[in-house]
């Protein structure tokens, strides 16, 4: 019933009813491929671009494994389609999977999720290669030693024994699946169990729903507490425009967390956590789908947009159309998804010549008002990996509205 409702929802013209997925795959199999030819050592990890060469950061930075998980991604896609070159993408995405290995142990922040599980999570999910499980299960007990018992948190930056100031931040909410994992597949928090893990996330996410969210739907980005009371010292903005706006990154990690926490859990309060932040989402987006860098933003043109959070937006609001029960709403989320996977597949956000080095143009890592800075108009890597995701995620959903249609 579900892919029968969404199948009568859609909005789109009928010529542009079914989304175009082979040539965007053959596009990011060129653009990944091209940055291993320049980048051999597997030493170096992309991470922003303006024109057609990517700027590098070492395997400790936390958008690291964002290369690797687009090859896992573009490696599932290739094998499924019978691709002849799938085993060579597979070969790349081991080469640099291999590279975040020390990464592991990282305590020094939270986004050893990002690093490990974008990386190694889908290498083991794609291959059950043994060797990768004790690596993301170190990687969950690593990420299990920033959390402050007094805050029922994960500390995002700073020292683990800081006792003046904790800061978390909302992008932690993607970390928490590294956690949930693990507990299923043999891993346990430092000095405790694999329920540890679960209590850990479930703790840190309860916090976001009670501290974060705005009576708006809106989720704060950072939120400073005292670790030795627990009490909430400020909350503000690190990348949003000031610290009572919307930073729409920010919004799509709520979308995205908190549907990760229901899949894992089934626990209702976090599929409501994660529909009051896609309908906040949904009720500010422009009419081409791709919100500003922050939704309080009056900065007009494409150089202040994000396709990156779009791109995150995208493959959290499919799920999220499989997760609720109510046919309007599957058909709510399921419309404004496609609909933002056009425009995004499409100029001016897609890049498909080789111009430019990534997917996306028009990504912004902050609210800038300056087109000029690194920090806006560029491609992003993380931007590229969820628009992978995304388009993955939406062809399962086509073969089943495909096998709904036939029956």
């Amino acid at each position: 019933m579900l892919f029968l409702t969404l199948a009568l929802a859609r909005n789109l013209p009928a010529e542009e009813n079914t989304l175009v997925i082979t040539p965007v795959m053959a596009a990011a199999s060129r653009k990944l491929s091209a940055f291993d030819a320049v980048h051999p050592s597997a030493t170096l990890y992309p991470t922003d671009a303006k024109g057609n060469t990517w700027k590098c950061v070492p395997p400790s930075d936390w958008v690291s494994g964002f290369y690797p998980g687009c090859l896992w991604y573009l490696y599932k896609y290739k094998k499924e389609h019978g691709a002849s070159d799938a085993e060579h993408i597979r070969s790349l995405a081991e080469k640099w999977t291999e590279g975040l290995k020390e990464q592991q142990f990282t305590t020094s922040n939270h986004d050893i999720g990002f690093m490990i599980f974008d990386s190694f999570g889908n290498a083991y999910r794609l291959t059950t290669n043994t060797s990768y499980l004790p690596i993301i299960n170190q990687a969950a007990e690593s990420l299990s030693t920033r959390f402050v018992p007094k805050t029922g948190m994960i500390r995002s930056w700073g020292t683990i024994s800081d006792q003046k100031k904790q800061t978390t931040i909302i992008d932690n909410m993607m970390n928490l699946e590294l956690l949930l994992w693990s507990s299923k597949h043999g891993g346990k928090a430092t000095e405790g169990t694999s329920e540890d893990l679960v209590r850990i996330a479930k703790s840190h996410a309860d916090q976001v729903i009670d501290l974060w969210f705005r009576p708006d739907g809106s989720v704060y980005h950072v939120v400073d507490l005292d670790p030795l009371t627990g009490k909430v010292l400020k909350k503000r903005t690190a990348q949003g425009k000031n610290d009572e706006s919307a930073w729409a990154r920010g919004q799509t990690w709520a979308i995205y967390g908190f549907g990760t926490m229901y899949e894992y859990t089934h626990e209702p309060r976090y599929l409501a956590a994660s529909q009051r932040a896609a309908d906040y989402y949904i009720n500010h987006l422009p009419a081409d789908f791709v919100p500003p860098s922050d939704f309080q933003s009056t900065l007009t043109g494409l150089e202040f947009k994000d396709s990156s959070a779009a791109a995150v937006a995208t493959s959290a609001l499919i799920r999220l159309s499989q997760q609720v029960n109510d046919p309007e709403l599957k058909k709510k989320y399921f419309t404004v998804a496609e609909q933002t996977l056009h425009a995004l597949t499409h100029p001016p956000y897609l890049a498909e010549e080789n111009d430019k080095a990534g997917l996306l143009n028009h990504g912004a890592r902050n609210y800038c008002e300056d087109p000029k800075s690194p920090l806006t108009d560029t491609a992003l890597i993380f931007g590229d990996y969820y628009l992978l995701e995304a388009l993955l995620r939406y062809e399962n959903a086509e073969k089943k509205l495909s096998q709904a249609g036939s029956n």
